[in-house]
């Protein structure tokens, strides 16, 4: 499945508004592997700010000897935090921050994010990576297994009655599922199911040599 509404390529300098050179060096660093992409400039905190596609910077820095984030934004901020509660989150957006990304990303997915950024969408990712957060959304599925794989089907294409012959379930069967399906992702339209089956993972794996469908697996992301 491809991404969505994927940026323009380009390359994306980012400058980080912070003194600590071990998180200045730790990010250039991290970020290195993709310098193809993105750069990290140098960028004094009582200096100008530089040429840059990006500025980061850490929300409610209250530390002695460290100066805040300016209230009026000269260039198109981002907050990079690990505070990433929906407080912390709505409180940058609403100063003018183009986006806030968590300081648990990975790189890939932070540079992909930062694209985003630089290519003029606004992109929020709270992503902490902690088990516990990823177990919770997979307990919060909203789908049977059977409605699930159902759903999946609809996805590839297939008219009911097919689902019904390669499920071995009766037609009534199957539209039973599917408005049971539909109740719980709050759709009315076979275009606005699949449009969601897409957008959650829903994929099917070719399995020619049996009247069963396999399911890849699928995650509310």
């Amino acid at each position: 499945m491809q991404r969505p509404n994927a940026p323009v390529t380009r390359h994306v300098k980012v400058a980080i508004m912070e003194e600590s050179e071990l998180v200045v060096h730790g990010l250039r660093a991290m970020l290195e592997p993709h310098s193809a992409l993105v750069t990290v400039v140098s960028h004094r905190v009582d200096g100008p700010a530089p040429l840059c596609d990006l500025t980061l910077y850490e929300p409610h820095r209250r530390t002695a000897g460290v100066r805040p984030a300016p209230q009026r934004f000269p260039t198109r901020m981002v907050a990079f935090g690990w505070d990433c509660s929906p407080e912390a989150v709505s409180t940058e957006m609403s100063r003018g921050a183009a986006g806030f990304v968590s300081k648990w990303l990975p790189a890939r997915r932070l540079v992909w994010n930062l694209l985003q950024i630089a290519d003029g969408r606004v992109v929020v990712d709270a992503w902490t990576g902690q088990a516990e957060a990823e177990k919770a959304a997979a307990e919060k599925w909203p789908l049977t297994q059977r409605e699930t794989e159902v759903l999946s089907m609809i996805a590839a294409g297939k008219a009911n009655r097919e689902i019904a012959e390669e499920t071995n379930l009766s037609i009534n069967s199957v539209k039973s599922y599917i408005r049971g399906a539909y109740s719980k992702i709050e759709v009315t339209s076979r275009s606005q199911a699949v449009l969601w089956a897409i957008q959650h993972g829903l994929l099917m794996s070719p399995e020619p040599e049996g009247p069963r469908p396999r399911l890849a697996a699928h995650a509310a992301r």
